[in-house]
């Protein structure tokens, strides 16, 4: 093919992309029946139910975050969203612009909190509801939300009280990104019903601790047992209620309708120096990402050691030829290959390990051991494979036996194949491992999530984690470059090749 027709075909690639890329045409909304036929995003929700009772041809899409509601309008991929008004007023008290909030609520919203139907749910549900009854009463709970509902930022103080803890330890599970319900601030997790949960806890003699997990896994951890309570600003509706034990409301709000404002919408160039800062600066938010590196960083490193000595160890135990032990290998490599990653990892930490007492960064570490395992196992049998059968022939002919065979002969030329492959399956490793935030591991996304929730810019935190995977994928491929080229048989001095031989 001839350079012209390589440059038509990069030209009508670019052309496509450009196509695809350009901004969508949002619908004008300024009153809820301008709705009518509108692409709507939010969260199911009592509010999303009464706007299709009332507009059956809107089109819903569901979205987990606030930012990414902002976004979506912001950018025309939906005309509206709903949310609930404290969350919007949150928004403005960030700074946010590019939206506006349409005059007439859809319907009220009441929230409280999440408990398992089991005895220990309800017994907990029980004094949940005592005390929130009580809080009512002496005036506890309006003090609360008038501080957190009704109050500005700069009054948002946690007083934590103090905890005995003499009736155990209770594990809360939450997203921490519905702010000034339950959101993260200076590595610590605060809001609304954070510090009614920890009076809670005073009253009744326990103390807490608060996982970070997605929306899906408080629902999914709450009720396998593996936490006692979601805080979440979990709306209260009767279809929840039929799956969980849920508590009285501590707060019930409108949920509202916003959509684009353009007169007040800036660019993304004019506000790039301010939307850095509050990415990283603000409150030392680059700790946050630094700490989740780590993590990431740990899990890449422990899974590449565990998981590349477990697959020369099953590679061994499979050219043993036991019938019983290559069924059973055969049997998990069909497992682990046939799962998706994130499944594997929500099935071993809510169901396998849900009664024991492992971490969640220690269980994601023995979840990519294994599939790092078998993949390794899968590269060590396609290397063995390449190896000319004469070489086994003429080892067996001096008088080696078939382990010395492949230990001696067989696989350092397969090793030599196994490196490139092995080394590109690191860096994926380093890839994948972006979803272990759905089992509450606090690695590099999931801060970058967390920081998106506070500052509402679903563009700047992605920017910066894009630039650091990059930077990461890089190293790892230097590094384990490094390694390779100080393993490989062609630079090895004679006198190593053949020990006590003059040549």
């Amino acid at each position: 093919m001839s350079w012209r027709i390589y440059r038509r075909l990069l030209s009508m690639f670019v052309c496509l992309l450009l196509l695809l890329a350009r901004p969508a045409l949002a619908k004008e909304i300024n009153t809820l029946d301008d709705l009518a036929g509108a692409k709507v995003g939010g969260w199911p929700s009592l509010g999303e139910m009464r706007l299709r009772e009332r507009y059956p041809d809107i089109k819903f899409t569901e979205m987990e975050t606030i930012a990414d509601m902002v976004q979506h309008v912001k950018q025309g991929k939906v005309d509206a969203c709903i949310l609930n008004y404290v969350f919007f007023n949150t928004l403005q008290e960030e700074g946010v612009d590019g939206v506006r909030l349409l005059p007439e609520p859809v319907a009220e919203s009441p929230s409280g909190y999440l408990f398992a139907k089991t005895p220990k749910g309800k017994k907990l549900g029980d004094q949940m509801d005592r005390f929130i009854r009580k809080c009512r009463r002496d005036g506890t709970l309006d003090r609360l939300t008038q501080k957190w509902m009704r109050g500005t930022k700069e009054g948002w103080v946690f007083e934590k009280p103090a905890l005995s803890g003499k009736n155990g330890m209770l594990t809360a599970a939450s997203n921490a990104i519905n702010m000034p319900f339950v959101y993260l601030q200076n590595d610590k997790v605060t809001g609304f019903e954070v510090e009614l949960f920890a009076l809670f806890c005073a009253e009744y003699g326990y103390d807490y601790q608060v996982k970070l997990v997605s929306f899906e896994s408080v629902l999914l951890g709450v009720e396998t047992g593996q936490y006692d309570v979601g805080i979440n600003a979990i709306e209260i509706t009767q279809e929840r209620g039929e799956s969980f034990r849920l508590s009285e409301p501590t707060y019930t709000d409108e949920t509202v309708v916003f959509v684009k404002d353009y007169a007040s919408a800036t660019s993304y160039i004019s506000s790039f120096k301010s939307r850095i800062v509050r990415t990283l600066i603000t409150e030392d938010r680059w700790k946050m990402l630094t700490k989740g590196m780590g993590t990431t960083l740990l899990i890449t490193l422990s899974a590449t050691v565990l998981g590349t000595l477990l697959g020369f160890i099953l590679c061994f135990v499979y050219r043993e030829k036991n019938r019983w032990a290559n069924t059973l290998i055969d049997l998990l490599s069909r497992f682990l290959q046939g799962m998706p990653v994130m499944v594997l990892l929500m099935l071993f930490y809510y169901v396998v390990f849900a009664g024991g007492r492992l971490s969640a960064d220690v269980v994601a570490i023995v979840v990519f051991t294994l599939t790092t395992g078998i993949d390794v196992l899968g590269m060590l049998q396609s290397g063995t494979a390449s190896v000319p059968k004469g070489q086994t022939e003429g080892a067996l002919a001096l008088g080696y036996t078939e382990r010395q065979t492949f230990r001696k002969f067989i696989l350092p030329q397969a090793v030599r194949t196994f490196f490139p492959t092995w080394q590109a399956s690191i860096v994926n490793l380093l890839k994948f491992t972006a979803i272990v935030g759905y089992i509450s591991v606090q690695d590099l996304t999931r801060m970058a999530d967390l920081i998106r929730a506070r500052t509402y810019d679903a563009f700047m935190p992605l920017i910066v984690i894009s630039i650091l995977y990059m930077i990461l994928a890089y190293l790892t491929m230097k590094l384990t470059g490094l390694l390779l080229s100080r393993l490989d048989p062609s630079r090895r001095m004679p006198e190593d090749i053949l020990p006590g031989v003059r040549l």
